[in-house]
């Protein structure tokens, strides 16, 4: 049992300028663009990541695994979703399609700080929910996986006295199965 992560170009914020992710993740066809050369099969899970889940990438992403026999799990904001309208063709949002909700329980536009003076809210609450839930939900995973006897595949730090090595080890092991290598 691996994970590989599906890096959708233009949706990480090292894209200048920023603004861009906002406007490639309401463009229609790039998730089947993306999916179809990824080697998630049926009988898989994806993990969909979307604060709002109203745009179509993370929308078509969904649907498209859901044709093939792909598990989704939607890490998305319950209320900040069903706050907004669906941006795509289809009316519907991310949770809609999702075998799984795992709901981030950030307020619509993911802010939570009013300051006076300011006519917005400020600090984003998702990335540390979302990475609090993520955290969770593997370190679950490893836990049932030694259970039932397994030994799965984990980096060690590679600050630790000895990380590097066994790292390598990993990957030299798992290098064909690693897919964003």
């Amino acid at each position: 049992m691996l994970i590989n992560p599906i890096f959708l170009p233009g949706m990480t914020l090292d894209v200048r300028p920023v603004t861009l992710t906002s406007r490639y993740e309401r463009i229609s066809g790039i998730a089947e663009a993306v999916l179809s050369d990824s080697p998630i099969e049926s009988g898989d899970v994806l993990i969909v990541a979307s604060v709002s889940g109203r745009n179509d990438v993370p929308v078509e992403m969904a649907l498209w695994a859901r044709e093939r026999g792909i598990s989704v799990i939607a890490l998305t904001s319950m209320a900040y979703s069903q706050a907004v309208a669906s941006r795509h063709a289809s009316g519907h949002r991310l949770y809609e399609i999702a075998d799984f909700v795992l709901d981030l329980m950030c307020p619509e536009g993911d802010a939570v700080l009013e300051l006076a003076g300011l006519p917005v809210k400020t600090g984003a609450i998702s990335t540390v929910t979302g990475i609090t839930i993520m955290h969770a939900v593997i370190s679950e995973t490893l836990r049932l996986l030694v259970e039932r006897g397994m030994t799965p595949p984990v980096f060690m730090s590679g600050n630790r006295d000895g990380g590097d090595a066994y790292n390598q080890a990993l990957l030299a092991q798992y290098r064909t199965q690693i897919h964003y290598m």
